[in-house]
């Protein structure tokens, strides 16, 4: 009978084993997390954002069967792509059906009409014949010189055949997430080390104890838990900027963990802090603030004795 109880019990916790392993293996096989659990800096992949022909340009060729107009491509002498969120860029290319492109300049903006930021500029062909038909901007390397931007404009400095124009990049997670969904508008992250937004670009609220601040390769800067006392606090959240958390009447303390000044403990967890009794005194002891107040001081020693009396008594209180 025990032999049999094992068995069942072997073959009962098989599942739970394994579901552990696989949570474990997903665990450590997370980019945004080392083999440790600790957080590290992620990106999503690079993605391509938009392609298509330029059919609507006046320089256009022909494009090739089953290439149609990108979606929020215009031209008017210069091409247009709204990306339809931010994003990193890596690369735009352009490809050609005539052999000498002109002078362009690439330009990036975060809203539709700007103000444009130049990136990229490349001189004119020398001559009519023997130019490239492709030209493509790559990005420069680094986390300092990566370019962020929602829309972009090719400015063409004389008629040019321009076939096609694709964009690639990645969704801007600030890193905080190994994943995007690019189809949502606006593209959304999943974000990780407990980071909330589109982009990631907010702590959570349970998780505001330091500013936020985007991940370097040098340190992924988590938002770590607020540190909320679980009785002195009214929650669990705390203010992003500071850390401090939402005390209860009479509470104090970045974390709400102490009685503030004329209050005491007490063993209501309700009302952690009450307030000290007060020893009542003569209003005759009270010392008078009017000789330490001129403003007051001036009321008080008015010349019309009706008013000095009504008044001496709000004077003569601390406030």
């Amino acid at each position: 009978t025990d032999c049999g109880l094992c068995g069942a019990g072997s073959v009962g916790t098989m599942p739970v084993t394994f579901a552990l392993l696989l949570l474990l293996g997903q665990a450590t096989s997370d980019p945004c997390y080392d083999p440790g659990g600790r957080p590290r800096f992620c990106l999503p992949p690079v993605t391509r954002l938009a392609s298509g022909g330029a059919a609507s340009c006046p320089q256009a060729c022909g494009l090739s069967p089953g290439m149609g107009s990108g979606p929020g491509a215009t031209c008017n002498g210069s091409l247009t792509l709204d990306l339809d969120g931010p994003f990193l860029l890596t690369s735009v290319s352009l490809r050609f059906c005539t052999p000498g492109p002109p002078a362009l300049v690439l330009s990036a903006a975060w809203a539709a009409g700007g103000p444009w930021r130049p990136l990229w500029r490349r001189a004119a062909w020398p001559g009519a014949l023997g130019g490239p038909e492709r030209v493509t901007f790559r990005s420069p390397a680094g986390p300092k010189a990566r370019v962020v931007a929602r829309h972009l404009r090719v400015e063409f400095g004389g008629r040019v055949g321009l076939a096609a124009a694709g964009v690639r990049g990645r969704c801007q997670c600030h890193g905080h997430a190994a994943r995007c969904a690019t189809r949502a508008r606006p593209p959304r992250c999943r974000c990780r080390h407990h980071t909330t937004g589109p982009g990631c670009e907010s702590c959570r609220p349970s998780h505001r104890d330091w500013p936020w601040r985007p991940a370097t390769p040098q340190h992924p800067h988590p938002c770590l838990p607020c540190q909320c006392h679980p009785i002195g606090a009214t929650g669990g959240t705390c203010n992003q900027t500071s850390g401090q958390c939402a005390c209860k009447l009479g509470v104090t303390g970045l974390t709400c963990n102490r009685c503030g000044l004329g209050y005491q403990q007490s063993r209501s967890p309700r009302m952690p802090c009450q307030r000290i009794p007060e020893t009542a005194t003569p209003l005759a002891t009270t010392p008078a603030t009017s000789s330490s107040d001129p403003q007051c001081q001036n009321y008080c020693n008015t010349s019309d004795s009706r008013v000095r009396m009504s008044l001496r008594r709000y004077c003569q209180q601390d406030y």
